[in-house]
């Protein structure tokens, strides 16, 4: 286990990574952690400072100096000041001096030289010579290097009775399997379980035990990292996020939404690591990355592709509200953070049409709930009229590809969800198997939803139509939370919600139906994550446990159009 630490602590970066864990471990282990890293100031050569007793000792200023991976030549004293040699320079002849708050003037002082990896043999000498020359009986050198960074997460974060042995084996599972990331995934997923069941009724705990996961994911997404197969740690990332808020969602613990915030951090650090890399990077060129999934299978590429792209569309969903919370904050608003935010959205957006024209079987849904994915991408699309034209020519492509299949027995959308039963589905031909595999459908109404919002009549009346004639046998429906959904909307153990039949699917009485069902359904409002403005954890839930994406979130949408006409 120390050894998988080790290599995950050499794999971090100093901004943001390593930064961040080492307050965190400094205050598992009961110091006071007074300064933090402050982006843009000056530090004086201290990135992290605490004061406390380690190990039953007498009471010490720790000042931190951190860099990452192996303590080199070049970041010993390469010539930057931001090397650390001068950082220590400016501890010694800065921060002690003029800057050590008055309380602790007194108290022995500790200079951590902090680094995920080793020394490096050329430069110990100089390090070693360093330290002796300047160490007195109150000022002392100590070296926090990757050995005792992870002996010290081992004693404080996964100590044997916070995660007993047969929980790091399945840690240690998960990260060997990585090759496999289904398999991997689910190893991580009965990890995170095993940890969340112990000691969570007292809520008092809970910030240890959501600091405790997020330990575990940045170890499983390092070793991921440096693999380039990060897959595991997105879908572990996205259990994580769900699960966490469910513990606490009721809670009012400042600790443990601090805790959660950083998980949050992971889990963007995972997610953007993922869409930058594997998805935006490709996304302008013809069917590259339906080649890149490397399968024989038009059916196997279908589903990934529509995966992609919801995957796409929630790195931008979460992109949107940064972007809405900073425009909205207290004044004065940050342009240059506006504008880097802006030239990300839209740089997101422009990759899902790219991605969609690049790849065409993005115009053709072969379960019904793609919808899902479809409505994600919608989602953030309609939030820009620049994007009108576009959208309202791929659901157009939809409707007519979809319709078509149905109406030649090829590929239609159906509620088949084992792959090998895809495999046989362009063979089934009888009318008995046709009507089995559509029995309900989320699919048409959210085209037609989407259609009347675009004012589309022609598709409209096109998907109204195709339901009368050939989806008699349908029960055409869409899904809304209910009085159960805050309970079981984030960890699944349950169906929730409820599903209202009989959709209209009319172009001028589709948005009359969904609004009022909206105004007589009350719960989407009430759940704990739109109340505490972080709406998109509703969109992941939808995504990773596949449920229809309340209407609720086009409420607003569809009442200016209801306005406006």
């Amino acid at each position: 286990m120390k050894l998988i630490l080790k290599q995950y602590l050499a794999s971090l970066n100093e901004r943001d990574e390593l930064d961040v864990l080492v307050p965190d471990l400094l205050s598992q282990m009961g110091l006071n952690v007074y300064a933090r890293p402050i982006r843009g100031a000056n530090e004086y050569g201290v990135d992290v400072a605490a004061v406390g007793k380690i190990d039953g000792g007498i009471e010490k200023v720790y000042l931190f100096s951190i860099k990452e991976r192996n303590l080199t030549r070049q970041s010993w004293c390469g010539g930057s000041s931001q090397d650390l040699l001068p950082s220590i320079h400016s501890i010694l002849n800065s921060y002690i001096p003029h800057r050590l708050p008055k309380e602790h003037a007194d108290k022995p002082i500790v200079i951590c030289l902090c680094f995920g990896g080793d020394v490096q043999t050329t430069i110990r000498q100089e390090v070693t010579g360093f330290e002796q020359q300047h160490e007195t009986e109150s000022l002392k050198f100590e070296e926090w290097n990757g050995d005792k960074l992870s002996e010290l997460i081992l004693q404080y974060f996964l100590k044997e009775e916070l995660l007993p042995k047969d929980w790091q084996s399945m840690l240690r599972k998960s990260i060997a399997l990585l090759d496999e990331p289904e398999e991997s995934h689910k190893h991580f997923v009965r990890l995170v379980r095993k940890i969340i069941k112990t000691d969570t009724k007292d809520k008092k705990n809970i910030y240890r035990v959501i600091n405790r996961i997020n330990i575990c994911l940045w170890v499983l997404f390092s070793w991921g990292r440096d693999g380039n197969n990060v897959e595991s740690s997105y879908l572990s990332a996205e259990f994580c996020i769900l699960n966490c808020w469910d513990l606490i969602r009721d809670s009012r613990s400042t600790n443990a939404r601090k805790s959660f915030d950083k998980l949050l951090s992971t889990y963007h650090a995972i997610t953007c690591e993922y869409t930058e890399k594997c998805l935006i990077a490709h996304a302008d060129k013809k069917h590259a990355i339906s080649n890149a999934i490397n399968s024989p299978s038009s059916i196997d590429i279908n589903l990934k592709l529509f995966d992609f792209m919801s995957r796409l569309s929630m790195c931008g969903i979460w992109t949107l509200l940064d972007l809405q919370k900073l425009n909205t904050g207290k004044p004065p608003i940050d342009d240059a953070q506006v504008n880097n935010l802006e030239g990300k959205l839209k740089s997101i957006i422009h990759s899902i049409k790219l991605l969609i024209k690049n790849n065409p079987l993005l115009l053709s849904p072969y379960l019904d709930e793609q919808a899902i994915d479809i409505s994600l991408a919608m989602y953030l699309l309609i939030q820009d009229s620049e994007n009108d034209e576009f959208s309202i020519s791929w659901l157009d492509e939809i409707a007519k590809r979809s319709i078509f299949s149905y109406k030649t027995d090829g590929m239609y959308p159906s509620t088949v969800s084992h792959f090998r039963k895809l495999l046989d589905h362009r063979e089934q031909k009888s009318s008995s198997y046709k009507h089995s595999v559509t029995k309900g459908s989320i699919l048409y109404p959210i085209l037609a939803v989407f259609s009347a919002l675009y004012e589309n009549e022609i598709t409209s009346n096109e998907l109204s139509n195709f339901a009368e004639e050939e989806l008699r046998h349908c029960t055409l429906q869409y899904w809304y939370p209910a009085q159960d959904s805050e309970t079981y909307f984030y960890n699944n153990i349950e169906n929730h919600g409820c599903a209202t039949t009989g959709f209209e699917m009319a172009f001028d009485k589709v948005l009359d139906h969904v609004m009022t069902e909206c105004d007589n359904s009350k719960s989407f409002s009430e759940l704990s994550v739109v109340k505490k403005g972080l709406e998109p954890i509703v969109f992941l839930a939808c995504r990773y446990y596949r449920y229809p994406l309340p209407i609720h979130s086009l409420y607003d949408f569809i009442k200016f159009k209801k306005v406006g006409a």
